[in-house]
């Protein structure tokens, strides 16, 4: 559909994705203003480094899994991997 609207009209695109801007600008302002009123009400028990950083239970393979794909989501690590497998060289080694 937003292929099908860029080639449409240019214009159009921009304004959907100035809308998509907009509204990913203001769900990150909401979960910043929530978070800060919910430390300034006292809620902040997470946030102490005894409680965010304990290991209660030993993880599982699932949750390893899940660190590392939202670690390459977070460093757009999906995106530059299709650049990297192209550059490579000797890909048996």
């Amino acid at each position: 559909l937003l292929t099908w609207v860029n080639c449409y009209s240019v214009r159009m695109a921009t304004r959907i994705q100035d809308v998509f801007t907009v509204g990913k600008l203001m769900a990150l302002g909401l979960i910043i203003v929530v978070g800060l009123v919910q430390i300034f009400n006292g809620n902040c028990e997470a946030l102490i480094p005894q409680v965010a950083f304990s290991m209660d239970s030993t993880p599982s393979v699932g949750q390893v899994a899940l660190a590392f794909l939202q670690a390459s989501f977070a460093f757009s690590g999906w995106n530059f991997l299709n650049y990297v497998t192209e550059e490579v060289v000797e890909p048996r080694r």
